[in-house]
């Protein structure tokens, strides 16, 4: 998501849950350590993740609208390839090959999707405990971002960062490959990241630090309530960082992290609602990226989308 791209198209759609969608659906292919990214070597799997990606970037299609679609491999760093069953295995350089193939399906005329380059914390997303310090994660983070560097990918993006130190160290990595890169951070509504960082502050403080900066930064995994309650409180503190926060990759619950960890049952909001939060955030606040998170469905997006559209 580069600022070229966001100046030529203003409004871009992300896709709904894959993750916690995918992981529910008791796919022998899902993988306990490298979750979805495994299905690529599945041929069920491989058809499951594909016809779920193309449920989102159908919506994408039929209203005109530029979509990014992610790499299977939030999970995919080096430790967690090394305890699965596909240790030895190129699995982000497979998995990029695997979202090409699907981009080029839509034929050259398509409305333009373009393909992110995924990484996630090395802990819990929700538990801001286990994330390494910011030397440790640089260790940690490097092989795998510098595999997803050598395809093709339009843009890195590191999400569901619970840690400020854990993020400082992937933005060095990422600052260190020349390419474009967003970090998505899970926030309180009280304007701080899980691990009681503000976010203003870290954001001042990543964007002086790193050789190349974070083309914007972006929350997600939590609901649109909390992004607007973080927005306009770290906007108070400091309108030049919150202004670099452009884009959502909503929750469909208010639940608090601690809440939602281990639940069973998916707690959700109607597509009509969900659109209709995210859509006001686009007119109110400007974020000029909207997707979805956990509980999102086809259906969320597509109400999005609807709404947008209007």
């Amino acid at each position: 998501m580069s600022k070229g791209f966001l100046n030529r198209y203003p409004l871009v759609l992300g896709e709904g849950s894959m993750y916690e969608r995918l992981r529910r659906g008791a796919s022998a292919s899902f993988d306990p350590y490298i979750a979805h990214a495994g299905m690529i070597y599945d041929e069920i799997g491989r058809q499951v993740l594909l016809d779920t990606h193309c449920e989102y970037l159908d919506i994408g299609q039929q209203f005109g609208v530029p979509m990014v679609a992610g790499t299977p491999t939030w999970r995919a760093n080096a430790d967690r390839i090394s305890k699965s069953r596909f240790a030895g295995r190129s699995v982000n350089t497979d998995a990029y090959a695997f979202m090409t193939e699907l981009k080029e399906s839509y034929g050259p005329d398509a409305s333009p999707i373009l393909i992110a380059g995924v990484t996630g914390p090395f802990g819990d997303g929700y538990l801001p405990e286990e994330a390494p310090d910011t030397l440790s994660a640089i260790t940690l983070h490097t092989p795998q971002i510098e595999e997803l560097a050598q395809t093709g990918i339009d843009f890195f993006k590191a999400q569901t960062l619970p840690s400020f130190p854990e993020a400082k160290g992937i933005a060095q990595v990422l600052s260190s490959t020349g390419l474009p890169y967003v970090l998505s951070f899970v926030v309180r509504p009280d304007g701080c990241i899980l691990d009681g960082t503000p976010i203003d502050l870290a954001i001042d403080e990543i964007d002086n630090e790193a050789q190349h900066p974070p083309v914007n930064y972006a929350i997600n995994c939590v609901h649109a309530s909390v992004f607007s309650s973080t927005y306009r409180t770290a906007y108070d503190r400091n309108k030049n960082a919150a202004q670099r926060i452009v884009g959502i990759d909503a929750n469909t619950s208010t639940k608090t992290p601690e809440e939602l960890e281990g639940l069973e049952e998916i707690d959700t909001e109607a597509p009509q609602d969900f659109g209709t939060n995210l859509a006001t955030l686009r007119r109110m606040l400007g974020i000029s990226y909207l997707g979805g998170c956990c509980g999102s469905s086809t259906s969320h997006i597509n109400a999005l989308a609807a709404q947008l559209n209007t």
